[in-house]
């Protein structure tokens, strides 16, 4: 059964190549708007289980206590060569700025509430913020000891400000923090940083993004490097190449479809493909190349290598697909996540590199080297 799909797939594209590139190019232009819809997962509570009591409770906090996406602000000295620069965090300067902070979240549709230790000191000069340094201190030095915790840090040069939200969206949170951060009248000498949960799930979205188009591109330097050595001819080393970044793009097409988030498993799955997937269409051309060796006319050459090569490729894609399907099973969702891209991505490399690059051959053979051979003696 499967030879004669494998052999009814190498006659098609012997006798159609051109039609055969333009259904994979329909397919693959429906899997990238599919891929945009791929979300990426960067809050540390959704990559473990939910059922675990210990993330049920981290939600119910989050939902009836409006916890658990808390962000901070650290406002903090910095070097300035400014002369007017602020020297002690608890500058007046700071206190307007925090004044200000609290004002422009006021109508956030992230942020429920802004508030700082450093309320205590405006509340005890009759909730109007201190315009001298002197009255700061003076204010600060009669405050108990539980009123001046956490209020400054041991050297006087950075206070906190609490952010609360009831959102997990951390790329949207952090997107109108630091909007609100950039327009804010720094006073020179004065940095803010956030830091906490949002800001901390934006840098690893960030990061996860980056490390995927890395890792990718590398990879795929390295596989064409290898296969220029192989094959020694730029366009055959390139051809059992494109059916591979065809299946990495379906691949994300079904993440997509079927709401497979990116995460820290996930986000390395094109340099996972790529190296995987690679040795069919290596293994296919190398066995088309020994039967045109052979005497073998094209059409036979290829339907033989689709045949031969396509039997054993489908029994190690089969393999291989069931020892990552075995990691759908694990505890920890993000694992799951990486089976069943994998699982995913390994079908595509198969019938992508057995429908695909055959025709990519035929082209090669019938269309591209005649012309080339034709504009050379011209």
């Amino acid at each position: 059964m499967i030879k004669k799909i494998l052999a009814y797939m190498a006659r098609f594209s012997e006798k159609r190549p051109f039609l055969m590139v333009a259904i994979i190019v329909v397919l693959t232009v429906f899997a990238v708007i599919e891929a945009s819809n791929v979300k990426a997962q960067t809050s540390f509570d959704k990559m473990l289980p939910q059922n675990d009591p210990v993330i049920i409770s981290f939600n119910e906090v989050a939902d009836e206590f409006r916890g658990g996406h808390g962000l901070i602000l650290a406002i903090k000295l910095k070097d300035s060569d400014n002369p007017d620069k602020v020297e002690d965090i608890r500058d007046p300067r700071v206190f307007e700025l925090v004044k200000y902070l609290k004002d422009s979240f006021k109508d956030s549709d992230y942020i429920t509430h802004v508030s700082s230790r450093t309320d205590t000191i405006v509340r005890k000069n009759n909730n109007i913020v201190p315009q001298d340094i002197s009255t700061v201190k003076e204010i600060y030095n009669k405050l108990s000891d539980n009123e001046k915790k956490g209020m400054y840090n041991r050297d006087f040069s950075m206070i906190l400000v609490n952010l609360d939200s009831d959102s997990g969206d951390s790329k949207a949170i952090m997107k109108e923090v630091y909007e609100k951060i950039d327009e804010a009248p720094v006073p020179p000498g004065v940095e803010i940083v956030p830091t906490g949960s949002p800001a901390m799930g934006a840098l690893m979205g960030k990061l996860m993004g980056s490390s995927q188009s890395y890792t990718t591109i590398l990879g795929l330097i390295g596989v064409l490097l290898i296969l220029l050595l192989y094959f020694k001819k730029p366009l055959s080393a390139v051809m059992p190449l494109l059916p591979i970044l065809i299946s990495v793009i379906w691949t994300g097409g079904a993440m997509g479809l079927f709401g497979i988030p990116l995460d820290m498993a996930t986000a390395g799955m094109g340099s996972l493909l790529l190296g995987m997937g690679i040795d069919y269409g290596i293994h296919l051309m190398h066995r088309y190349n020994e039967e045109k060796k052979s005497g073998k006319k094209i059409s036979d050459a290829i339907e033989i290598a689709v045949v031969s090569t396509g039997s054993a490729v489908f029994a190690t894609t089969a393999t291989t697909i069931v020892g990552f399907i075995a990691l759908t099973f694990a505890p920890l969702p993000m694992m799951a996540n990486l089976g069943k891209v994998c699982a995913i991505g390994i079908f595509f490399c198969m019938i992508s590199v057995m429908s695909l690059l055959p025709a990519l051959i035929i082209i090669e053979e019938k269309y591209i080297i005649p012309l080339i051979k034709k504009m050379v003696t011209n």
